[in-house]
C-alpha cells in the first residue's frame, strides 16, 4: 500500500530527487520529518490529493473511492444568494465537490441500457456567513418531489484506495510544487504542472471511467468483414419500450 511518502517520493523522482535540499539524499525517509523537503510535502500534500479529486469530478469522471449520494433535504432557511434560481439547499459539510444533480429513481439504473438519465443545471457557491456551501437549482429530484438529489465527492486520506493513474496524478502535481523548494529551474515546475493536465489526468478519466460499465462492448465477428455488438438481454425500461437483444428501444 503506497503511503504518503512512497508518492511524495515518487514527485521528487519526476524532478530528479532532492539533492542539495537533503544534502545529497534524493528522497525522503518520512514525510513526517523536519527537513524542509520533508515539511513542503506534508504541507501541500492534502491539497494536491484533494486538487486531484474536484479535477476528476468537474470532469465527470469521478474517483469511486470517494464518491457519495445525498437527498438533500430541507431548503436553506436564508438564501440572500440564490439570483436566477428557484431553489437553495446546504451542502453536506464533506462535499468536496458536486458531480451532477440527477433523479433519484434513476440511481439504480445508471450501469444499465435504459431510460436516458437526464443531468440538470445547478451551481455551487459559498453562503453569505462563510460558514459553508450552498447548492443553487430549478429542479427538484428526489423521490419525494421536495428536495435535490446529487452526486458528489469527498476527500479521503486513505493513499491505499488510490488507484495507480490516481497515484500518478497526485504525485505529478505534487512535483510541480515541490519542484522550486528542491531547487529546480521554475521551468521544471511549469513542466511537471503541463505533464499533470496533458497526461496525467487523461489517464486517470480512461481509468476512472472504466469503473461505469465495465462490460465488454464488442466480440470479433469477421464473418463478410464485418464486427458484432455483443448482444446485451432484453431490458423493460418501465417507460413503455424494450431494449432488445442488439440495443434497439423498441415501443410496447
Amino acid at each position: 500500500m503506497p503511503s504518503e511518502t512512497d508518492i511524495s517520493n515518487l514527485a521528487l523522482g519526476k524532478i530528479g530527487g532532492a539533492g542539495e535540499a537533503l544534502t545529497g539524499t534524493a528522497f525522503i525517509s518520512s514525510i513526517d520529518d523536519d527537513d524542509k523537503v520533508s515539511t513542503w510535502c506534508k504541507l501541500n500534500f492534502p491539497r494536491a490529493r484533494r486538487r486531484v479529486i474536484s479535477e476528476l469530478a468537474t470532469r465527470e469522471c469521478p474517483f469511486r473511492a470517494t464518491v457519495r449520494f445525498a437527498d438533500l433535504e430541507a431548503q436553506a432557511s436564508s438564501t440572500p444568494e440564490i439570483g436566477q434560481y428557484q431553489f437553495a439547499f446546504n451542502l453536506p459539510g464533506d462535499c468536496l465537490e458536486v458531480v451532477r444533480q440527477f433523479y433519484e429513481d434513476h440511481i439504480k439504473r445508471r450501469a444499465t441500457r435504459g431510460p436516458v438519465i437526464y443531468e440538470n443545471q445547478f451551481e455551487t457557491i459559498a453562503n453569505a456567513a462563510g460558514t459553508g456551501k450552498l447548492f443553487l437549482t430549478d429542479l427538484l429530484t428526489n423521490q419525494d418531489g421536495d428536495s435535490a438529489f446529487i452526486e458528489y465527492v469527498i476527500d479521503t486520506p486513505n493513499t491505499g484506495s488510490f488507484s495507480e493513474e490516481m497515484i500518478d496524478c497526485v504525485a505529478t502535481l505534487l512535483a510541480s510544487e515541490v519542484a522550486a523548494v528542491v531547487g529546480k529551474d521554475a521551468n521544471v515546475g511549469v513542466t511537471m504542472l503541463e505533464k499533470y493536465f496533458a497526461v496525467a489526468v487523461p489517464n486517470a478519466q480512461r481509468a476512472n471511467q472504466k469503473g461505469f460499465n465495465n462490460r465488454v462492448k464488442k466480440i470479433p465477428y469477421y464473418t463478410g468483414g464485418m464486427s458484432q455488438r455483443t448482444p446485451f438481454p432484453a431490458v423493460n425500461t418501465g417507460l413503455g419500450t424494450f431494449v432488445d437483444a442488439f440495443g434497439n428501444r423498441r415501443d410496447i
